[in-house]
């Protein structure tokens, strides 16, 4: 996911379910950056930040000029800032010949650290001169050369480079006609959903209500050697992965800094849809009924962005996990364009965000409290009743 991800995303996990449904339409777009929503914990920060606050005696006052000398006493902290060790012109620059590619794999891919020989036999270059030429401007960025040996090594920008070659990250492309899915449109509820790839993005569509579900970049070399069931699967499981490292805060594309935050889905982006079966609606508190929440998260580092269900971002919480086990259920069984019927959202609160997120097994209910992260500040499992 790779940039503003998936500006169709999602109408998934809607589901027969009127406005308190919810777990479903928006799966990955751009959008701002905000963190918070560790919803009514704040007053006990505050409380611990007065039992925090020290008391002065006559003991305390005595050692207060001890204190001041060691408060003049600063050590730094090492730094772990990155710094720019060369202008991205000149990175790329050094890559733009095919014999600097040919030996940045050769290095990678050696069982042994290379010498000058071996990578200049791994070339077509017809001169040792020539080849030495190309071997300078990759050593220092992309190859460090260990005098003593006289061979190579790759650093972490010539590893990185060499996986993109290798996964066709740049220079293949996956186009597909459908193919039929297996599962029913949590829209409609018809059994019409299919799946086709167009330039290494998946898309997953109901044709009976003409409804897109989900559409997310998919690396070229995810779909080498399986079958269009066991695509979707990695693509399934691809993205999980990435919306998991989303909840801890960490960019899935460049490990920097994400922050994830509930907003108002655009009602564009929502299919129109009846009450569900049990007729109920968002929105339990006053000025709510029509909102429909979505989560929004993005990167501070890079342009990494992700809109996904407020229930995607929660779905394999700890006690999500523990609720479905105990019901002899995984939840990693539903799809992300599908997460099941059970599922609903409901509004509490807009400001700050609160949204309810409910499941039902078996006539017992989980109920989770959501606030931006996605942030659970609170999980309760009791007996299901129709007035939930």
């Amino acid at each position: 996911m790779t940039g503003s991800e998936a500006a169709d995303a999602g109408a998934g996990n809607d589901a027969r379910s009127g406005r308190d449904a919810g777990a479903g339409r928006d799966a990955e777009t751009g959008n701002d950056d905000e963190t918070g929503g560790d919803v009514g914990v704040a007053s006990g920060r505050d409380a611990a930040a007065e039992l925090a606050e020290p008391v002065e005696t006559a003991d305390t006052a005595d050692t207060a000029d001890t204190a001041d000398s060691a408060e003049a006493v600063e050590v730094d902290e090492p730094s772990v800032e990155p710094t720019e060790a060369v202008a991205a012109s000149e990175a790329f620059a050094s890559l733009g010949n095919e014999t600097r590619l040919r030996v940045v794999r050769a290095v990678v891919d050696a069982d042994e650290p290379p010498t000058f020989t071996d990578l200049f036999e791994a070339t077509e270059e017809e001169t040792t001169a020539g080849f030495a030429y190309h071997l300078r401007r990759l050593v220092g960025h992309y190859l460090e050369k260990e005098e003593s040996t006289e061979t190579y090594r790759p650093t972490y920008a010539g590893r990185q480079v060499a996986r993109a070659l290798r996964a066709g990250t740049y220079t293949e492309r996956v186009d597909s006609e459908p193919t039929a899915v297996d599962g029913d449109c949590p829209v409609c509820g018809g059994s019409a959903l299919e799946a086709r790839a167009a330039d290494n993005r998946i898309a997953v569509a109901c044709t009976a209500c003409d409804t897109a579900l989900l559409s997310l970049p998919f690396p070229p070399s995810g779909a080498r050697g399986r079958s269009p069931e066991e695509l979707l699967d990695a693509f399934d499981a691809h993205h999980r992965g990435r919306l998991a490292l989303v909840a801890e805060g960490v960019c899935p594309d460049c490990a920097g800094r994400a922050a994830g935050r509930i907003e108002r889905a655009d009602p564009a982006r929502v299919p129109d849809r009846e009450t569900d079966p049990e007729g109920t609606t968002t929105g339990a508190a006053a000025g709510t009924d029509s909102v429909r929440p979505v989560l929004v998260a993005d990167c501070a580092d890079c342009d990494f962005a992700v809109r996904a269900p407020v229930t995607l971002g929660v779905v394999e919480h700890p006690a999500v996990v523990a609720f479905y086990y105990d019901h002899g259920e995984d939840p990693r069984d539903r799809p992300v364009w599908n997460l099941g019927s059970e599922w609903r959202e409901r509004v509490l609160s807009t400001d700050p965000w609160c949204v309810q997120v409910t499941t039902r097994l078996d006539g017992e209910l989980l109920r989770l409290l959501v606030g931006d992260g996605p942030t659970v500040v609170d999980a309760e499992r009791r007996p299901a009743d129709d007035g939930t």
